[in-house]
């Protein structure tokens, strides 16, 4: 990859883990594929502990058509996140949020759908991780019980992440939903604090100011009801 150089201060070992990166190398080949790509400068990179490669801040000079385009891109790999309905005899429908700080838009306690990031792995399975880290074991989803809402880019003018939103309808008692409800979950290796609410289907949309995926995976589940 002789098109690619990195700032200073970004090390060897770092250099190798970027370009070895499955989120950098699936962008870096699309940008040679669609454009045409003069150089990339990887002017910061981030790894989140010794096994994952995290945000990597890339500048591109690129064209296309013969014109120069804006470069700068923050990559960070794609994501995924579950709607799961509660279906109880005698209850209306409920889904399950999670509450959890989130430092880049300064919120100490925002409620939102469980998701995670992919890490190179595939949407399915990284669904079902992230529901049994954030949800819990008890909660049993097989890959068979998600369905595909659809597939979107979050903020393609800065960043590379799209997500992958899917829903999943359970059939549970009493006991479980009252179980959920206020769970603490997370992996504390991660930092991750983590405080579940059950709900009413039709009381989510107005939770307050919460993410794109939240609200999107609500209206399409709604429309094909």
């Amino acid at each position: 990859m002789t098109d690619i150089s990195f700032a200073q201060g970004i090390d060897a070992a770092l250099q190798a883990r970027v370009l070895a990166a499955p989120h950098f190398r699936r962008w870096h080949e699309a940008m040679r594929t669609r454009f045409t790509l003069r150089h990339v400068l990887v002017r910061d990179a981030v790894a989140f502990g010794p096994e994952r490669m995290g945000f990597i801040l890339v500048e591109a000079d690129a064209l296309h058509e013969g014109k120069a385009v804006p470069g700068l891109a923050l990559l960070r790999g794609d994501s995924v996140s579950v709607m799961v309905v509660l279906q109880c005899p005698g209850y209306p429908d409920r889904t399950i949020l999670t509450r959890e700080a989130r430092v880049p838009v300064a919120q100490p306690d925002l409620l939102a759908l469980p998701a995670g990031m992919l890490d190179g792995g595939a949407f399915v399975s990284t669904a079902l991780r992230e529901l049994a880290e954030e949800v819990g074991a008890d909660l049993h989803v097989r890959a068979e019980d998600l369905v595909e809402l659809t597939h979107v880019w979050l903020s393609p003018g800065g960043c590379d992440e799209a997500i992958g939103l899917y829903y999943t309808e359970l059939r549970i008692d009493e006991a479980l939903a009252q179980n959920l409800t206020d769970r603490q979950t997370g992996l504390a290796c991660e930092h991750e604090h983590i405080r579940l609410r059950v709900i009413d289907m039709a009381d989510l949309p107005h939770i307050g100011m919460t993410d794109a995926k939240t609200l999107l995976s609500w209206h399409m589940y709604q429309a094909r009801k």
